[in-house]
């Protein structure tokens, strides 16, 4: 949510409690957040920047809510979706102008590298998202390339570096995804105002569309609380973007039951 003070605009990042359907704020930060990882000490490490603005941003944030900055990314403007590497000792976020996915390390503040670059993952057109979402699997990451249309997967090789970039699916409007236990990936549309199931057969299918309040569907969750983990929870921007037909609505967190289970977040 973002409400003004004085003269800039700050970012309210709240926390949802599933049993009583409340909503407390958790943290304020400067810029708007754009993707989200908790590591395995359950500490929440935030991407974001103004969009298509330079610098771009990683911020900790503490249990109590304090933020702190801890990576300024002079060449980025357009910073997304990230994940926790399987080392446990650095994220990986997209930064979707250039589609380079950066490793983050989380032992010394502002230290950065590019982890991976290629073709496949750029933008075609400008402004629109390469890479975008960014989940971990069983040795793999899985990659959304939103501006191509494709799901990519790169292996992680012994020494934590990226492998060869795979096209596991085309023809795909993804924009974030979550994994199920399963094998199954959930995947917002965004600009098709859906959630798609794709199962490792390659089926797809449609969830859920604008009648159940997809629009401008942009992320997704499982839930982590006791008795919630088969829920899947997304964040829409309610068309504010990309508007649907019906026009542009308010932003919405909805709760689907999915059958199944997230896969580990590490």
């Amino acid at each position: 949510m973002l409400k003004r003070r004085g003269r800039r605009f700050i970012e309210r990042f709240e926390s949802y409690d599933p049993a009583t359907g409340a909503t407390t704020t958790f943290a304020e930060v400067p810029a708007p957040p754009m993707g989200l990882a908790f590591d395995a000490g359950d500490m929440l490490w935030l991407t974001g920047g103004t969009l298509y603005e330079r610098p771009g941003f990683i911020w900790r944030v503490e249990r109590s809510g304090a933020v702190r900055q801890w990576c300024e990314l002079p060449e980025a403007t357009f910073m997304n979706g990230c994940t926790m590497h399987s080392n446990g000792r650095t994220l990986l976020a997209c930064e979707s102008s250039s589609g380079h996915i950066l490793a983050i390390d989380l032992g010394q503040p502002g230290r950065w590298d590019v982890w991976l670059q290629g073709d496949r993952l750029r933008p075609v057109v400008p402004k629109w998202p390469g890479s975008n979402g960014i989940e971990i699997r069983e040795g793999r990451a899985w990659i959304t390339v939103s501006g191509r249309r494709l799901l990519a997967r790169v292996p992680i090789q012994p020494d934590g570096s990226a492998g060869a970039i795979e096209i596991a699916a085309g023809r795909l409007c993804a924009d974030d995804f979550a994994l199920g236990m399963s094998g199954s990936l959930y995947i917002t549309t965004h600009p098709e105002h859906t959630l798609i199931r794709l199962d490792p057969s390659g089926a797809r299918t449609t969830l859920a569309g604008p009648e159940q309040d997809m629009i401008g569907s942009t992320a997704c969750a499982f839930g982590r609380a006791p008795g919630d983990e088969k829920a899947l929870y997304v964040t829409t921007d309610g068309g504010f973007l990309i508007p649907h037909e019906s026009g542009i609505q308010d932003a919405k967190l909805l709760r689907l039951e999915v059958g199944e289970s997230g896969w580990p977040l590490l």
